[in-house]
């Protein structure tokens, strides 16, 4: 576990180097973004060193944020807890996700707990990191480890979505649009069903990958991951052999719940077994986190 002492938390790290392994650049981070480097030595400069971390592909660095954009995107009450954390720890080792990351790049996942003083309770977050390469014309730099998204235990508002959005005309144009639920639900699935191409447990790993602070699964490994889909409830999801949309899911993949302001959506897909006369429903319940579609839950009747 790490804490500030005496409120203070030193910055070692003023931006990424390709020597830094993903928990150092988490934890630098969480240095630059703790409240006693906020303003000091300039204003906003915790929140400054913090995106110089960030990937290219980040929603900060794809609406291209400046420090006090980024401060205030933090300050609001679902991420707050980011920035006045205390002490935080790391939960379980760092899950490697081989060539499956942005542009072919690898990504790492960090699950990571923090709370502002010992007598609160402590919050999730999960870490992605993908292995970047800036290409500044005369030259490219070596492989870095930087962060692409950080999922909090609250799901996105749609405010979220809308809150590092460009003001220009038609900046923004090449930013990279996030999967659709139906998108991340069929990529899980057929991982799943090919669980070990192509090596072992990458369905697994595949899944968790998938998985959103409030889903117990993001905090298992994808060997235990894989035990529970042993299960004679589970085994659908790595058996199916026929797969079909259900005809009668309503609404917008992409839209926001009307009836909240939380960014959710259910995506129910029919599968069965070679042989088997009746589909099987399973129905999966998703949410925006740091702009990307996660999965909270899902359900098999």
């Amino acid at each position: 576990m790490k804490a500030a002492v005496d409120g203070v938390v030193p910055l070692e790290k003023l931006g990424p180097s390709p020597t830094l392994e993903p928990r150092e650049v988490i934890s630098s981070v969480m240095a630059a973004l703790h409240r006693s480097n906020w303003d000091s030595p300039t204003p906003f400069y915790g929140f400054e060193v913090a995106l110089r971390f960030l990937a290219p592909t980040h929603q900060a660095k794809q609406k291209k944020a400046k420090p006090a954009g980024f401060s205030r995107f933090m300050r609001q009450p679902h991420k707050v807890g980011q920035i006045s954390w205390n002490e935080y720890r790391f939960e379980g080792p760092v899950i490697e996700l081989k060539g499956a990351g942005a542009d072919g790049c690898d990504e790492v996942y960090q699950m990571c707990s923090m709370r502002a003083s010992p007598s609160e309770e402590w919050m999730s977050t999960r870490w992605k990191l993908v292995l970047s390469v800036s290409d500044f014309g005369e030259y490219v730099s070596q492989p870095q480890w930087l962060v692409e998204a950080v999922f909090a235990n609250e799901p996105d508002t749609q405010e979220d979505v809308e809150f590092l959005r460009s003001k220009q005309p038609g900046a923004g144009s090449e930013a990279r649009e996030a999967d659709e639920p139906r998108v991340v639900v069929d990529r899980v699935m057929h991982a799943l069903r090919r669980m070990d191409e192509p090596y072992p447990l990458h369905g697994a790993a595949m899944a968790t990958r998938y998985c959103s602070p409030r889903n117990r699964a993001s905090e298992l490994n994808p060997e235990v991951f894989a035990r529970y889909l042993e299960d004679p409830w589970y085994s659908i999801l790595v058996e199916w052999d026929e797969k079909a949309e259900d005809d009668d899911d309503e609404g917008d993949e992409t839209g926001c719940a009307t009836d909240t302001r939380r960014c959710t959506k259910e995506v129910d897909v029919l599968v069965r077994r070679d042989g088997e006369d009746s589909y099987t429903m399973v129905s999966w319940e998703l949410s925006q986190y740091d702009g990307n579609w996660l999965i909270d839950s899902l359900n098999i009747i």
